[in-house]
């Protein structure tokens, strides 16, 4: 094993029960599968490896999100994006920034790859600390700067003034890439880089399409950057890399475009009930404070929330614990029996089992 390996943790994915409500992947609630015709699928040539499959998905990508489709690359996962980014960009000593907290596979990713990792704390209310960050930029001259707008997990969303900052500062410090994961954008409203994205030499933008667009199953990510840097990553991307099933079953969603807006609206919905939950959950604790979000999940701070965590397992509700300090959780939308069910438990818990900890 290579010393950079060292001390990297695997990401464990435990199998749940099948009546275990899950409210802890940011996850869709529900499924489009009913949506797409298999008559198509049945033609599929499973004995070829996939090459039109994958054109035909970044052109229906493109005309869904407004990326020029010469600027897409595909990817298993957005994750894959992140690994081909960093093999791309770092060597060895390199340096990388992110935020604290921000979605861990940033810093996994440079890890293996060798580079240091230099974290920055958001500030209490989990802003950005511009002043901070543009000072480590100056002084570290990072190769990669790698955050998600809107932030996982605590959901707040940057300014594009501050997002633009970073790229002049990198620009300016090295010419280190920002790389902008945008999986959340759908829920905050419109991006203000994809009509922008050819103007800047260092910005690379992730999107997937596992969260607003309700396909996590068919493992889908994209990747969108000005010509030179989607040629630089695509040199070394890994050929049929995107599997022709989840690439013609995410091309025919892609191409129903009214059917995503309406799903969206839906999630819009649920997102705004879950809100009300969580928040007459908060007021009913000192201990608690609930941040505003622009995703579809919501992020909670509270005393006794492993014990929170631990008793919503128990009543077959999954959610995300986070065990630094302080204490938090993340709960992302469900549907309305799910939402009724984790009302039900929270006022529980509240009432018969945290009174010692308020």
């Amino acid at each position: 094993m290579r010393k950079t390996l060292s001390g990297i943790s695997p990401y464990k994915v435990k199998p749940e029960p099948g009546d275990m409500i899950r409210l802890d992947n940011n996850e869709a609630y529900t499924s489009l599968l009913s949506y797409v015709d298999f008559s198509e699928l049945e033609k599929t040539l499973i004995h070829r490896y996939p090459a039109e499959s994958t054109e035909a998905l970044i052109e229906a990508y493109s005309k869904f999100s407004g990326f020029p489709q010469n600027n897409l690359l595909a990817g298993n996962g957005s994750d894959e994006c992140i690994t081909l980014i960093c093999q791309y960009a770092l060597d060895p000593k390199d340096t990388v920034i992110v935020l604290e907290p921000d979605f861990s596979m940033y810093e996994k990713n440079a890890r293996i790859m060798g580079a240091n990792v230099e974290k920055v704390a958001l500030q209490d209310d989990f802003a950005l600390p511009l002043e901070i960050v543009l000072q480590k930029i100056e002084h570290l001259k990072p190769k990669l700067f790698l955050l998600s707008n809107p932030n996982n997990p605590t959901g707040r969303l940057y300014e594009q003034t501050e997002i633009e900052q970073i790229m002049m500062a990198l620009e300016t410090n090295g010419g280190g890439i920002l790389v902008l994961d945008e999986a959340y954008i759908d829920f905050a409203g419109e991006s203000p880089f994809v009509s922008k994205l050819l103007d800047y030499d260092n910005l690379i933008i992730l999107r997937t399409a596992s969260k607003a667009l309700g396909m996590a199953a068919l493992r889908l990510g994209f990747l969108a950057a000005n010509d030179r840097l989607i040629e630089g990553i695509g040199s070394i991307k890994p050929p049929y890399n995107v599997n022709t099933v989840s690439a013609q079953i995410g091309t025919q969603l892609l191409k129903k475009p009214e059917l995503l807006d309406q799903f969206l609206i839906m999630q819009l919905a649920q997102i705004a009930e879950l809100e009300d939950i969580m928040k007459e959950f908060a007021a009913s604790r000192k201990d608690a404070k609930l941040y505003p979000s622009n995703t579809n999940f919501f992020f909670m701070t509270l005393s006794g929330a492993k014990s929170l965590t631990d008793f919503l397992y128990e009543k077959k509700i999954k959610i995300r614990y986070f065990g630094s300090e302080p204490e938090a959780v993340r709960i992302s939308a469900g549907t309305k029996e799910e939402h009724e069910k984790l009302r039900s438990a929270l006022k529980e818990w509240s009432e018969s089992y945290a009174p010692s900890i308020q």
